[in-house]
């Protein structure tokens, strides 16, 4: 898998006149995750590319040279997704079937070159939100599907992707099949012991658990998930910053950007917020370890893998409270990968 991070450049779609294009969505509440078959200097290649989840209702940026472009009208309502704005999406349950998770997969889409293009889309779901008492939720399954077939349209006039089919996997599973398949197994083998699966999202943390038999299976007793993420990170570093400066309002993106670069640049002053960073990432860490707790008890384990872009940044952090802590290279990008992998064997 090639990881693009400039967006402008993204390699052209393999085979674009195929009848239905497989697109791959980590779909989460910080960021959005997408993955699809290029072609790159000829080669049929699998890439990835992020960006964030900020959508505002309601038309918010215009263009210096007059496009709407990153405004979507989901069944009549405008939406506005960018980094600079303020994000309205709910931090719950409701999210994965509302407008502003429509507007947002449309914008991928879009970005990658699949407007006009039909295509079917494998997403994911918190580990508590695709099942319920052992079972897959077949209600909110149902309706997270039926509200994708929302009429929707680009301000700019540019045509979205026709969305003809959805497949949705739970994403610690996901991130499972992609830990099994990158460790050399052909196939999802039986396990020597109880798999532990933290994935840390942008506002949840799944603890899955998987337990050998004559195929994996997950245990729901001590399977779970808490509100905690990356966005408590940016929650707490959002008050570090307003109380060390004295500011009131601050915009997500600059809180991101901070971040992301450990500095703060206001007024062409810039100031070192490293420790600030530090702190706030020692203590989310700490949070997702009091919930493996919570979860686990004493429930001893072969193996516990994080994953998530909560783990992407938190992985130093993670690393010096959890002695036997075990990620791959890029863990934000490991359900991604799960559900390539699940498409593949199906």
């Amino acid at each position: 898998m090639q990881i693009i991070n400039d967006l402008t450049n993204l390699p052209p779609i393999w085979a674009p006149d195929e009848e239905t294009h497989h697109v791959f969505m980590d779909d989460g509440y910080d960021q959005m995750k997408v993955g699809y078959w290029a072609d790159v200097d000829g080669k049929r290649t699998l890439v990835a590319f992020k960006y964030r989840t900020s959508v505002q209702m309601g038309r918010h940026l215009t263009a210096v040279m007059g496009s709407e472009t990153g405004i979507y009208i989901i069944d009549g309502s405008s939406y506005t997704v960018s980094e600079y704005v303020e994000n309205d999406a709910t931090r719950n349950k409701r999210f994965a079937h509302s407008d502003f998770k429509i507007a947002l997969v449309h914008h991928g889409l879009k970005v990658a070159g699949f407007g006009g293009k039909n295509v079917h889309i494998h997403t994911t779901l918190p580990i508590s939100h695709f099942f319920r008492n052992g079972l897959p939720d077949a209600d909110h399954i149902n309706k997270v599907k039926t509200k994708f077939k929302a009429e929707a349209a680009s301000a700019d006039g540019e045509q979205l992707a026709l969305i003809v089919g959805h497949t949705i996997q739970s994403e610690a599973v996901a991130a499972f099949i992609a830990y099994m398949l990158r460790n050399g197994h052909e196939n999802v083998e039986p396990i020597p012991g109880a798999i532990g699966v933290c994935d840390i999202g942008g506002n949840t943390t799944d603890l899955t658990v998987l337990v050998p038999g004559q195929q994996v299976m997950i245990n729901h007793d001590l399977s779970s998930s808490r509100e905690v993420g990356v966005l408590n990170i940016k929650d707490d570093l959002k008050k570090r910053i307003q109380h060390r400066f004295g500011f009131d309002k601050i915009p997500s993106a600059t809180i991101s950007q901070a971040l992301d670069v450990k500095k703060l640049t206001f007024l062409k002053q810039e100031h070192d917020i490293a420790e600030d960073v530090k702190m706030s990432k020692v203590d989310t860490a700490k949070r997702v370890l009091n919930v493996i707790d919570e979860i686990l008890g004493d429930q001893v384990l072969h193996l516990m893998l994080f994953c998530g872009g909560g783990t992407e940044c938190l992985k130093t952090e993670l690393a010096e409270e959890y002695p036997t802590f075990e990620s791959s290279d890029f863990p934000e990008f490991d359900n991604l990968l799960g559900l390539v992998r699940a498409n593949e064997a199906a």
